[in-house]
């Protein structure tokens, strides 16, 4: 009754406390928020507003004439001349020389940067107010060289070229507005940050100067942010985003954030709330912080120094949280009463409830063990005394479920040990061997095949590892572990809850003892060699009992036989290769032989002594193309003779291959049709791309009879020279259109092709990146398509041959 009547009261008063918590700081943090968003909008007001009057005095016409006239002495003026002139005039600004001082700080431009300063010069609604007067630690104005020109003040240094403020603002020339963090001036003695605006020329377009005005940072912002305060320790402050403090009623200026991980959290381009690790002023309690950057003021500092000002509002985590705490202790007290009241109400029940209970239990606990043997006995008069009768009644019943389930159990004994010997007599009436191991490589069994196919005797084996009566090498070794592993694993799957389908797929799992064992495994090499003989072998998991390991099973075929055959078939189909090699050879040098012969006979008629040598000429290139090809089929063509390809003019070549089956060929009576469109040449050897053209040409010649006709196009398509070789022969039958480019394969009758033709064709449009396809109808002729990358775009019509 505690736990039931606590539980509840507990998780409703500690909802009620987180959500009032959460809306607490949600308010605080709102307020927080609005409070610093308010107060860096009048600060980036009144610094924007400071930045335009200080860039009024860099418009004075007088300043940038003399400015302008300093410039023009410097650029005519001699480098070495000057430098010993700036180490002389450093010295006399050191030293407070009156001579040297009086130009600087009462000279004409002095008194003019002193007019602006004191406002007698601006119209009064432009001048500095009497804080930004008051704040002023410096007021200067230096020339191109970053050489002091002016100064109402004389703690300043002379020299300024390589101060960061100087650079920043000088901008090479170009000029920008530069504003610079807060840091701590050596001269000045005190905490400052600096304005830095570029004097321009007359028409505006280079830097001719530099106005530089320091302010003493606490005495600056003070005003607008020391006289915002609420409560008693709420206030706001300004820092960077690196967390250095620029201004803060309770932190030093130029003090960094104690705790680093609150710089992050109140720093974002954003105006916003965050509770935080810490308060940022040294308490290490959690907070809550509103924070915002000062947008024209950040775009500023970001081009200049690469940092930005943020706007940070705090109050002490105690004065924060009181509420909080002052509501978490009213919650405590009335939880406290509640818990009280809880107690009285439980101590009340617990003699008419929690007594009779406790026997019921006990009365459980005797009835799990099988020891109750007198019934419960209470007597309350409501629903307690019913749920004792019905315990009673099931107690009773459950007697009688023990004695029939110690029956059903001895039946369920016998049926298994009879399953078992049946296993066993089955196993060793399997002529295969079969051994189980259990998850240690243990051996639990071995059937009479395996003993006989190891040599060993009828259980010498039992309870020895595997690998002490299978000898191999570590490689065979590791590779067998490793598939009892794997075996095991998908065991393991199995049993995890994966569908049947899954565990089929993962495992791979068979019938053990098919007669189809490893031969489709061989290519893994799943053989053992035992005893001379050759073994094929296959795991597979055995489901153990229960609380048992795992066990598996191997099982062996004897492939001897098996494997000397497939050595034969092996040594039969290299002598086979062989035989292809060597009628490739004979069908490639047959074409080229034919030219020769065609040739020479052509000699021997021939009376003109010019065609003469053109015919010899021809012979000559027949003959190297037959060298060619055996060195090609040996082996022996050189690495680089590969390389060594050249633009083809498939015009060319096509026109050549005609000729040459007209040569070996009658086919006066056959009707020849060329087209041959302009083409750019392609990458390749003229006389591999030649032979196939001849390969294709005479193919469709003797498909062809008298009265038919021959077709030779060639045309260029995007980036693709096309070639047609189309016959009105008789056609290649549909069952045969997949097989025309296999080895020896030929419809013509014997002796009159090696049916290697068409096959050395594929090859050699492949050889040089293109493609080739066959279209066919039986009776109405054959057309060849080939397809090559071109080198370049095609000539004209003009241009081409």
């Amino acid at each position: 009754m505690l736990l039931v009547g606590i539980l509840p009261l507990l998780i409703g008063l500690v909802m009620a406390f987180l959500q009032a918590r959460k809306e607490i700081r949600e308010v605080n943090g709102a307020s927080f928020q609005a409070l610093a968003v308010e107060t860096g909008r009048k600060l980036d007001l009144v610094i924007k507003e400071e930045e335009a009057k200080t860039r009024r005095i860099t418009l004075d016409p007088e300043i940038i004439r003399i400015l302008e006239e300093r410039r023009d002495v410097l650029l005519d003026g001699d480098e070495a001349t000057f430098k010993d002139q700036l180490d002389h005039e450093q010295e006399a600004w050191i030293k407070k020389d009156p001579k040297f001082l009086h130009p600087i700080t009462q000279g004409p431009l002095a008194k003019i940067l002193e007019g602006h300063y004191r406002g007698t010069i601006s119209e009064k609604d432009l001048s500095f107010t009497v804080v930004t007067r008051s704040a002023t630690r410096a007021l200067y104005i230096t020339d191109i060289m970053g050489r002091l020109m002016a100064s109402i003040h004389t703690k300043v240094p002379y020299t300024n070229k390589e101060a960061s403020w100087w650079k920043g603002a000088f901008n090479k020339g170009i000029g920008q507005t530069y504003l610079e963090n807060v840091a701590f001036d050596n001269l000045l003695d005190t905490y400052t940050f600096s304005l830095s605006i570029p004097i321009m020329d007359s028409i505006g377009y280079q830097a001719i100067g530099v106005l530089h005005r320091a302010y003493d940072a606490k005495e600056f912002f003070a005003p607008s942010i020391d006289i915002i305060g609420f409560g008693k320790t709420g206030h706001v402050m300004l820092i960077d985003s690196q967390g250095i403090v620029l201004s803060c009623p309770l932190l030093p200026t130029g003090k960094r954030i104690e705790d680093a991980r609150v710089i992050p959290l109140v720093t974002p381009r954003h105006p916003g709330w965050a509770p935080t690790p810490s308060d940022g002023h040294g308490g290490t309690e959690t907070s809550i912080i509103g924070f915002t950057p000062l947008p024209s003021v950040s775009r500023i500092t970001q081009q200049s120094t690469g940092t930005a000002w943020h706007m940070f509002v705090w109050q002490s985590s105690e004065e924060l949280y009181g509420p909080i705490q002052n509501l978490f202790t009213w919650i405590a007290v009335f939880g406290a009463i509640s818990f009280g009241l809880l107690i009285t109400l439980g101590s009340i029940s617990a003699g008419r409830i929690v007594t009779p209970i406790r026997r019921l239990q006990a009365a459980a606990k005797l009835i799990g063990k099988g020891e109750l043997r007198e019934p419960i006995v209470i007597k309350t008069g409501d629903e307690i005394e019913e749920l004792a009768d019905e315990v009673n009644r099931m107690n009773q019943q459950l007697e009688s479920a023990f004695k029939q389930l110690k029956s059903h159990l001895a039946s369920k004994t016998e049926e298994v040990q009879y399953l078992q010997e049946s296993t066993t007599q089955i196993l060793d009436s399997v002529p295969a061997p079969v051994i189980m191991l259990d998850s240690d490589e243990h051996i639990q069994y071995m059937n009479p095949a395996s003993q006989d196919a190891f040599g060993l005797g009828n259980g010498a084996a039992e309870g020895k590892k595997l690998f002490e009566i299978l000898k191999t090498d570590t490689k065979m070794r590791q590779k067998l572990q490793q598939e009892i592993q794997d075996i095991g694993q998908v065991k393991a799957e199995s049993l995890s809850g994966r569908s049947t389908q899954e565990q089929q797929g993962a495992s791979q799992l068979r019938d053990p003892l098919s007669p189809e064992l490893p031969m489709a495994q061989n290519e893994d090499n799943r053989t053992l060699n035992i005893n001379n003989r050759i073994y094929c072998y296959d795991w597979f998991p055995v489901k153990a009992r229960p609380g048992e390991n795992q066990r598996i099973g191997l099982v062996l075929r004897d492939t001897t036989e098996e494997t000397r055959l497939h050595e034969r078939l092996s040594q039969n189909e290299k002598l086979a290769s062989l035989g292809v090699l060597t009628a490739g050879i004979g069908h490639e040098l047959n074409n080229p032989l034919v030219g020769v012969i065609g040739f020479g006979e052509a000699i021997l008629e021939e009376t003109d002594t010019s065609q003469m040598k053109e015919f010899a000429k021809s012979i000559v290139e027949r003959g190297k193309h037959m060298a060619a090809i055996i060195q090609d089929f040996t082996g022996q063509v050189r690495r680089q003779s590969y390389g060594r390809l050249s633009q083809v003019n498939l015009n060319e070549q096509l026109t050549q291959a005609l000729k040459l089956v007209q040569l070996t060929e009658d086919i006066p009576s056959l009707d020849i049709q060329t087209d041959y469109q302009p083409i750019p040449p392609i990458q390749g050897q003229p006389d591999d791309i030649r032979q196939a053209f001849v390969n294709l040409i005479k193919n469709a010649v003797q498909a062809m009879k008298g009265g038919d006709s021959l077709f030779l196009g060639t045309q260029y398509t995007e980036g693709l020279v096309t070639i047609t070789i189309r016959d009105s022969g008789r056609g290649i039958p549909k069952p045969f259109l997949n097989k025309v480019f296999d080895p020896f394969f030929t419809t013509k009758r014997q002796g009159e092709g090696a049916g290697l033709g068409l096959t050395i064709v594929r090859k050699t449009v492949t050889k040089y990146g293109g493609e080739i396809r066959v279209e066919s109808t039986e009776g109405q002729g054959t057309t060849f398509l080939m397809t090559f990358p071109a080198s370049y775009p095609p000539p004209s019509k003009e241009e081409s041959p």
